[in-house]
Formats: structure tokens, sequence, C-alpha cells
């Protein structure tokens, strides 16, 4: 019998093999906020309202892809789980992609009916108020396909073909691009034309990964879906995917927390400082994101094959490359920084703050890696509830503490609020690490096999 990639492929080649895909995957996601920073931030007269209107957006748009990956991460995962196994194989998928369309609608639905109440909430006044819903009001739409087209890339990575989700991903990006300048500049619709082209571009992701799925034969039937059975599934589909929900649904709500911050303890102008350097350092921690979501499949193919020398291996070299990369990449920052920033147009002083900002906050980059591979395998391995701890003393317990405090308890120190991340990067990984240590010694073995 033919071996499949799991199989035939070394464990370089496979994080390697599912990693780039995964990656671009995710670049995808991140990519659609940041092409629209970049054109909000050449818009002339209105470019200053924009990037704040942006930055106060953020944290609402980062749950939306929270809800996002509720279904996406999962089904990838128990696809790859049961690969040689078509009916379970295709059960999982039909779930996945059902519920992936009824939460996404709920979001956009639920958003719709209090886009007030998320406005006032995030803070927007004024021209930056109404420069905000007119944004908003199309994301709403563009949420459904990039939840669509966030499934069905994953699930194509999961079948064993990653190339594939790595062109239908670099495609979209580039179309978010061509028609972000058509939209605001070509037609002249400013920034309302840049919600335009993320929509256009997550349509164009959606359906080249339905026709490729179609064309492969994968796309199963929903006809024959068994009440029972289907609420077994997405029960199954939603414990494995509420890992990475909640911590980008933490993120978001942070972001909520810091922009009032900001506002507490500096000026508008710090928003849309925080908004671009944000942009910034979550496109470089896709990378490491990315890394840890590649293995994903392979850490569950392996599992559920018991083979653990195999799982051992790709852990401790999925540590390696995270902190290569981060150690590069802080590195990076430190040296052209200041000329990655000039990307994102704006101000001179805006330019100058957010430099010293990105320096404070990739501090800690090169150890961040460790964390999301330690959070990533108890995720996998069946240790959900410990994840979700570690997220919410994270996100909850050590990051809004220290964006309220460090500004009150050092007003002297300049940019206090920024520091709030290093800080609580740092507490988190030695947190991270007695939690994983205390579980290995209370079992017999290193993570539970799936059955």
């Amino acid at each position: 019998m033919e071996k499949n990639i799991y199989e035939s492929k070394s464990i370089r080649a496979l994080i390697v093999t599912f990693s780039i895909p995964a990656i671009l995957s995710l670049v995808v996601e991140i990519m659609t906020s940041v092409v629209d920073t970049v054109f909000a931030g050449h818009l002339g007269a209105t470019s200053e309202n924009a990037l704040t209107a942006m930055g106060l957006l953020s944290p609402v748009l980062s749950i939306f892809t929270a809800f996002q990956t509720l279904y996406a991460v999962s089904t990838a995962i128990l696809i790859a789980r049961h690969l040689n196994n078509k009916e379970e194989r295709n059960g999982y998928l039909s779930t996945g992609v059902l519920f992936t369309i009824l939460v996404s609608l709920a979001v956009s639905v639920l958003s719709f009916w209090g886009m007030d109440n998320i406005l006032h909430l995030s803070g927007a006044e004024g021209e930056v108020s109404d420069l905000a819903k007119k944004y908003l009001q199309i994301q709403l739409v563009s949420n459904i396909f990039s939840a669509m087209g966030y499934t069905l890339t994953s699930c194509i990575r999961a079948f064993g073909y990653p190339k594939m989700e790595m062109v239908i991903t670099t495609l979209a990006v580039g179309v978010n691009i061509v028609a972000n300048a058509i939209f605001a500049f070509g037609f002249q619709m400013g920034f309302t034309g840049l919600a335009l082209g993320t929509l256009v571009s997550e349509i164009i992701c959606m359906l080249l990964a339905v026709c490729w799925i179609l064309k492969k034969g994968f796309f199963p039937s929903f006809r024959h879906l068994h009440c029972t059975t289907l609420c077994c599934r997405a029960w199954e589909l939603f414990r494995l995917g509420f890992v990475q929900t909640v911590i980008q649904a933490l993120a978001g709500c942070t972001g909520f927390f810091v922009n009032h911050s900001l506002m507490l303890h500096a000026t508008l102008n710090h928003v849309a400082i925080w908004n671009i350097v944000q942009k910034i350092y979550i496109l470089l921690l896709m990378p490491i994101v990315g890394i840890t979501q590649g293995i994903q499949a392979i850490i569950a193919y392996y599992s559920g094959h018991k083979q653990e020398a195999r799982k051992q291996k790709t852990i401790l070299l999925t540590i390696f490359y995270t902190v290569l990369y981060g150690c590069i990449g802080t590195v990076f920052v430190f040296l052209f920084g200041n000329r990655i920033l000039s990307i994102f147009g704006s101000s001179d002083e805006i330019l100058a703050q957010s430099t010293a900002v990105l320096k404070i906050i990739f501090l800690t980059f090169p150890v961040v890696g460790i964390f999301y591979t330690i959070l990533t395998l108890l995720e996998v391995t069946e240790h959900e509830i410990k994840a979700v701890i570690l997220t919410l003393l994270r996100q909850v317990f050590l990051l809004l503490p220290l964006v309220y405090l460090l500004p009150n308890l050092f007003p002297q120190l300049k940019n206090a609020v920024f520091w709030a991340v290093p800080i609580s990067d740092l507490l988190i990984l030695f947190l991270a690490i007695i939690m994983k240590t205390i579980a290995l010694e209370n079992s017999k073995e290193c993570y539970r096999p799936f059955p």
C-alpha cells in the first residue's frame, strides 16, 4: 500500500511542508488588516483618523477571527486523525463546514444589531466613528466568507495538500492588494474601499478552496447527516477548537482595555501608534503560530498511530525552530524597525513614537515560541483545560492588570502601557513551564495518545 505524506516524509520535511502553508494561511488573515492599515496611512488628510478607526476596530476584528478558528482548526485536526477512514473524515468535514457557516452568520448578525454599542464601547467618536461604522458594516459580510475560506484551506492542508493551500492563500493576498488599490484610489472610495477590497479577496479565497475540494472529490454530502451523530461531532470539534477561540477572543478583549488605557494615560494618537505596531508584531508572530498550527496535524497523526518517538522529536524541533526565528525577528526589528514603520506612512511624530514602542514589545519575542509550542501541545494532546488556564492567566490575570498598573506605578516611565507586553510574556512562560513540568510528573506518559 502506498505510504501517505506522514509516513513518506522525514519529520523536518513534514514540519516545513505543513508549516509554510499554515503560516501563509494565517498571514492572509492578518494581511487583510495589515494591507488596509498600510493603505489607510496613505489616504492623505484622513490618514490619522483612518488609522485610529482601524486601531479601535482591531479588537472587534480579532474577536471575529476567534470565532473563525472555532471549527477551522479542530476540523483540520480530526481530518488528519481519521485520514484513512473516509466515512469519519467526511463526517467531520461536513460538520465543520456546516457549523462554520452557522457560527459566522450568528456573529455577523448579532454584531450588526449591536453595532452602535460596539462603536461606543470602542471609544470611537465624531469622524472616527463614522469611518469605523462604514468599515465595520462591510467587514460583517466579509466575516462569513473569511470563516469559510479559513476552514476549507485548513482542511486542504490536513488532507495532505499543503502546497495547494499555499497557492490559494497567496492568490488571496494578491487580490486584496489589487482590490484595495482599485476601490480606495481608482474609484476614490477611500477608507470604505479598503473594506470592499478585503471582501473581494475573502470571496475569491473561499471560491478557490471550494472548487479545489470539489475537483478532488473531498466535499461530502450533507443529505445523510444524522442529528445525533452531527451533534456529537460538533461537540468534539467545539472542544478541540475552543482553546484557539479563547486565545483569539481574549486577545480582542484585551485590545479594548489597552485602547482604553492609552486614551486614559496618553493621547488618541497612541491608539494609532498601537494599531501600527501591533500589526507588525502580529505579522511577525504568524510564522511562530503557523509552525505550531502546522504541527497540529502531524502530532495528531502520530498520536493516533501511537508513534511517540516521532511525536517527541516533532516537539523538540518545533521549539528549536520557533526560538531561532524569534531571535532573528528581534534582531531584524531592532535594526530595521524604522524602515518597516515608514511603509505605513502617517506623520513623522507618530512614526518616531512607533519605533520606540516597537522595540519594547519585541524584547521578549525570542521566547514567545516556547509558550505557543506548549500551548499547542496541551491542546492537541487532550489537555485543553490547561491550555485555557494558561491563556486566561496571560490575557486576563497578567496583561490586563499590568496595562493599568504600570502607568500609575511608574508615571515617569515613557510608554509605560506597552511594557506590559514583555513583562507578561516572561511571567506566562515561567508559569507554562511549571504547568508542563507538573503534568509530566503526574503522568506516566508525557501526553496521552488519542483513542
